[in-house]
């Protein structure tokens, strides 16, 4: 079974708006994020992963947990197992320059944010979010 390492981050903005997208890799509503590179710490590869799928810079990273996803249908390789590194961070702008791994893309309130099509693991990470506004 493959096995990818990959940090997540519930961005959001002054207005406590989060961001949300689709992609091509995905088959449901995610947050961005991205494969953790051999050497990069957690942060340093969420910091890279924003500034190339989003254009922007982040701040205020508060680290919350690990999560194993085991292989699903929700990802286009079936066969994919995740380990997630999820984060909260506060986007400095929101202003976005998408890259051609987001397919569509807009900043929502919590409970718009909640009643996409979310796999498991996200819609947790935004209610834990939700929690602490």
């Amino acid at each position: 079974m493959k096995i990818k390492k990959a940090v997540g981050v519930v961005v959001y903005n002054d207005e406590n708006k989060v961001f949300m997208m689709t992609s091509p890799k995905w088959k449901k509503y995610v947050i961005p994020g991205g494969k953790i590179e051999e050497g990069e710490t957690g942060e340093v590869a969420l910091r890279r992963e924003i500034r190339e799928e989003l254009g922007i810079e982040i701040t205020d990273i508060v680290y919350v947990n690990e999560v194993e996803k085991p292989p699903s249908d929700d990802f286009y390789d079936e066969g994919m197992a995740f380990v997630f590194v999820d984060y909260f961070a506060r986007a400095l702008s929101t202003t976005i320059t998408p890259n051609p791994e987001i397919s569509a893309y807009d900043w929502y309130h919590i409970d718009a944010a909640l009643a996409l099509p979310l796999m498991d693991e996200t819609r947790a990470l935004l209610e834990r979010f939700k929690e602490g506004l």
